[in-house]
């Protein structure tokens, strides 16, 4: 709940990953970047003014390999949630 994870979809073996930050945008409001995986206090205040049918943006995902942080994955695609 309130957490951003990253997966290699039918990836050859498991490859653990971890969200370092994002940006997490709501309407009317201006974006946040959080660091980690979780939504933050601010994060959680604007969602708790979204009102049905809003949309909210997670982008800028930067995600890592924690067993070797210094590889460069490609930009993640940002999600996009209605809410209803």
């Amino acid at each position: 709940r309130g957490k951003v994870e990253a997966r290699l979809e039918d990836f050859d073996f498991d490859l653990p990953l971890q969200t370092k930050s994002f940006r997490f945008r709501a309407p009317g409001q201006p974006s946040v970047v959080i660091n980690g995986d979780r939504l933050n206090a601010k994060a959680k205040q604007m969602l708790s003014r979204i009102k049905n049918g809003q949309t909210v943006i997670i982008s800028d995902i930067d995600v890592i390999i924690p067993t070797n942080p210094s590889y460069k994955l490609k930009q993640t695609s940002p999600i996009s949630i209605t809410i209803n």
